[in-house]
């Protein structure tokens, strides 16, 4: 299992060294391709990371604001007219509203984004429901933030990977995180940066790290606040990581 992250920062464009794409990732599980989330610029950052879109098979969306969906209208474009899904099949997963959105945003791009020579599956996630890969199984949490978001736990059997998505201070994330072998955290603020219950503060994110004693913790969704806040952070065990964009982690 390998995670190549596609963007790890969040809405904001940052200056500098702090410019980040906004959150995406790629899972190579198996034979398998699965995007967790896809903000906008993300599909080139898969093919810069040397990845066929054309392999991707299911694509997980945590939430629905456009740092995280800002570029499945992309996706469908390119297997439209470039190069269809090479399983023939194309599954989309987000949470209730979803099949909605996509309808209003298929609409708003007909027929450009429409399927065309292969099969599209749209499905709604809750909280505690599971899907099956070809070699894989991911389950699903209900995360407190803005709108409904889920995170999800992806495992082959052996290893394990939990992204959180954008999420709040949730102690049930730790618990649905135990000792994975990846976790992918957002840690979006500086502490006194964000607003209770919809994003996490650096603090935040480094009390859920320690209670799920993950063998890795991936801090990303980062700013520039709280990326300067965890570099400027003595003392942090080496399994805590900030993340970069086109990073890639093994398990």
């Amino acid at each position: 299992m390998e995670l190549v992250v596609l963007g790890s920062g969040g809405f904001a464009l940052g200056t500098g060294r702090e410019v980040r794409h906004p959150a995406g990732y790629a899972v190579r599980i198996g034979a398998d391709l699965v995007l967790l989330d896809l903000g906008f610029g993300d599909l080139r950052q898969l093919a810069r990371a040397g990845l066929d879109p054309a392999r991707v098979r299911d694509v997980f969306f945590t939430h629905l604001h456009p740092d995280h969906v800002g570029d499945l209208a992309a996706l469908l474009f390119f297997l439209r007219y470039e190069r269809r899904p090479a399983s023939g099949t194309l599954r989309l997963f987000g949470p209730p509203g979803f099949k909605g959105f996509l309808a209003r945003l298929m609409a708003a791009h007909r027929p450009w984004v429409a399927a065309k020579g292969y099969r599209l599956q749209v499905v709604e996630l809750k909280g505690g429901d599971r899907v099956r890969g070809r070699s894989w199984a991911l389950s699903c949490l209900r995360v407190p933030h803005s709108a409904p978001s889920l995170a999800y736990r992806m495992t082959d059997g052996r290893r394990s990977l939990v992204y959180s998505g954008d999420t709040g201070f949730d102690p049930g994330l730790a618990v649905f995180a135990a000792g994975c072998d990846l976790l992918v955290l957002e840690c979006s603020a500086a502490d006194g940066q964000a607003r209770p219950g919809t994003h996490l503060t650096v603090s935040e994110a480094l009390s859920l790290a320690r209670l799920s004693n993950c063998r890795k913790t991936v801090f990303s969704h980062l700013g520039e606040g709280s990326a300067a806040a965890l570099r400027r952070l003595r003392g942090l065990p080496e399994r805590f990581v900030l993340a970069q964009d086109l990073a890639r982690f093994r398990m």
